[in-house]
């Protein structure tokens, strides 16, 4: 059997069958380090997917941290827009493709469930409140760019917790055999 490059979509698929079979997350990264290359990418993989429990039960306080950074997308999009108009540049407008892309990005794996996404996501949010304090006057503005900071870091990190537990990139551990031992 020639084993293959990793491929994100197809060992997805494979780990969520495996575990709808009762199989143990242990077993699925014996069974995908046979056909698959890239032992560690698959150590980590694994932990990162969400089990379809876990999904179930965290999917409010998913679709309220999708929420949060849907409007600040919008919101992102519509100061670019109304200080372009304001300036009269309208070449500025081209802005609106750029500035919230990684709020999108954050978006768009959050929406499928990527477990590694939610640490960073938390992280570059309070970067970017620290980054823009200086910016904001006290009132509204600094207001709402707190709510929104806390709200999106606050579940970033409790999500990332509850829905991932064993996804400890930094602490991989190996059995005797150089093998990867993913927890239970």
């Amino acid at each position: 059997m020639n084993k293959k490059s990793f491929n994100k979509i197809t060992v997805k698929k494979s780990i969520i069958e495996s575990r709808a079979n009762g199989k143990t997350d242990q077993e699925i990264y014996n069974e995908l380090t046979q056909k698959y290359y890239d032992k560690k990418g698959i150590a980590l993989f694994i932990p990162a997917t969400a089990t379809i429990e876990n999904k179930n039960k965290y999917k409010l306080y998913n679709d309220v941290l999708l929420g949060a950074i849907g409007v600040v997308i919008l919101l992102k999009i519509i100061t670019i827009f109304s200080l372009s108009l304001a300036s009269g540049q309208m070449w500025a407008l081209l802005f609106i493709f750029i500035v919230p892309l990684m709020n999108i990005y954050f978006f768009y794996e959050i929406a499928r469930y990527n477990g590694q996404v939610y640490r960073i996501c938390g992280m570059l949010t309070i970067a970017g409140f620290l980054q823009s304090i200086s910016k904001l006057e006290t009132g509204f503005d600094f207001l709402l760019t707190f709510i929104f900071t806390a709200v999106i870091t606050g579940l970033s990190f409790y999500l990332d917790a509850k829905m991932f537990p064993n996804y400890k990139p930094t602490n991989l551990k190996k059995d005797n055999n150089g093998e990867y031992i993913i927890n239970q």
